[in-house]
């Protein structure tokens, strides 16, 4: 079935990924879009690099923006993390930032960000495929509301046409898991989804993630 939904990925102008790894388990496909006038901020402020790291996302979510006019010492990162870092990890972690272009080192010895294109995606879409199991689709499927925009579960088109026929579709509206109808060269929506109360963070590693391929995904 993969096919059929990476081609309606695509054509929903997704950049797509196969089996892309969660904190949770493997979802079997993850597709993005970016909002091109925040990645031309991106760019502008020669920012080329993916950020790469998790750990690396929270700590620059950790520092004021150059806009705010404010900063951070890297002694109240050290302790806003409570000992996550070390040290040396944390003097380290703030080097590759710097380098990369994300954050500047004032004089003073405070610490700001240059960002302003945050969140660069308008959607993320994770689909889990599944021939049958339905229950373990729809489990996976509500775990990835964590960071997706819209969760969907691809069925057969047969098997999702008669769920939609069944009380058990009311589980799928409530938690706003979408369904997708595959055939042999065929791929429908027969219900939508709408995620809400995403992982700021989880979401800012997913894209991350596409950046570097973000025009040619596969």
């Amino acid at each position: 079935m993969t096919a059929p939904v990476f081609a309606w990925m695509r054509r929903n102008g997704l950049n797509v990924k196969r089996e892309f790894s969660l904190p949770w388990g493997i979802c079997d496909l993850v597709g993005v879009s970016f909002n091109e006038r925040r990645v031309g901020i991106r760019i502008a402020h020669g920012q080329f690099h993916a950020i790469a790291t998790p750990q690396r996302i929270s700590l620059l979510h950790q520092i004021p923006d150059e806009k705010t006019r404010r900063s951070i010492t890297i002694k109240d990162l050290y302790s806003r993390f409570d000992g996550l870092f070390s040290t040396d990890t944390l003097e380290r972690e703030l080097d590759h930032l710097i380098r990369g272009k994300f954050i500047r080192s004032l004089r003073s010895g405070r610490f700001q960000s240059k960002n302003g294109w945050a969140p660069l995606h308008k959607r993320i879409v994770a689909v889990e495929l599944k021939l049958n199991r339905i229950q373990e689709a729809f489990e996976q499927a509500c775990c990835n509301r964590a960071f997706a925009s819209e969760s969907y579960v691809a069925l057969p088109s047969r098997t999702a046409r008669c769920l939609m026929r069944t009380s058990r579709s009311a589980f799928f509206r409530k938690n706003r898991i979408g369904i997708l109808a595959v055939g042999a060269r065929s791929c429908f929506q027969v219900l939508p989804s709408s995620c809400t109360q995403q992982d700021p963070l989880l979401q800012a590693h997913c894209v991350e993630r596409f950046w570097r391929a973000r025009d040619n995904c596969s």
